[in-house]
């Protein structure tokens, strides 16, 4: 694909981080809220650069699967140039998390000096991803750094729920959101392990896809 002169001081560009910002304002960070945003800055690229952007077109991985990417980037001859945000055939396993396996190698240490607690207030990675401190009583360790190349918006899939699952008090409201479960105390750490499953497997069928032009 041709070099295309992106500055963060275009127009395009600051509308599409400004759509962004109001997002996370009101907590939608998730791929889904900005596809339209993502959208419509690959359509104006793709546009100076006399490129189309092919949005759900079903394609075939090295291993005969069938994926489906929210859009691919081609030129005059119908010869791919880009792709983003491949899934796989459900094409929303991205959002339908809870359905799916735990990663087996996800290790669970438990403290013995503090009772047993299965709550959060607020989850916090190590310097280097590994491990996640889920709370005094609770560490998740093992955690693959290719789990982090699976991205919604700005941040990864894990960081993401990371972030958002925390006990805090919503500013414009006063109303306190706690995502812990009093009929399923492990669901958030079973979540955790999922979402790594479906970043695992959403990075190898974007490695799968057909080569670039």
């Amino acid at each position: 694909m041709p070099e295309v002169n992106i500055k963060t001081t275009h127009k395009p560009i600051k509308t599409y981080y400004a759509e962004l910002e109001e997002y996370a304002q009101l907590g939608a960070e998730n791929e889904g809220s900005v596809r339209a945003a993502f959208q419509s800055l690959l359509q104006h690229y793709c546009g100076q650069s006399n490129f189309t952007l092919l949005c759900e077109k079903t394609l075939h991985t090295a291993d005969n699967r069938r994926i489906t990417p929210d859009g691919e980037v081609v030129d005059a001859y119908g010869l791919p140039h880009g792709y983003w945000e491949a899934k796989d055939t459900q094409d929303d396993r991205h959002v339908n998390y809870e359905s799916q396996p735990e990663y087996d190698n996800l290790k669970l240490v438990q403290n013995p000096n503090v009772p047993l607690n299965w709550k959060v207030e607020k989850m916090k990675l190590a310097k280097d991803k590994t491990s996640l401190v889920y709370n005094d009583f609770l560490t998740l360790d093992g955690i693959p750094a290719k789990a982090f190349e699976y991205r919604l918006g700005t941040r990864s899939a894990l960081e993401w729920v990371i972030n958002q699952y925390c006990v805090k008090t919503d500013k414009r409201s006063g109303i306190l959101n706690d995502p812990n479960r009093a009929d399923d105390p492990q669901y958030i750490v079973r979540l955790l392990g999922q979402v790594i499953t479906v970043s695992l497997e959403t990075v190898d069928i974007v490695a799968g896809l057909p080569a670039l032009q």
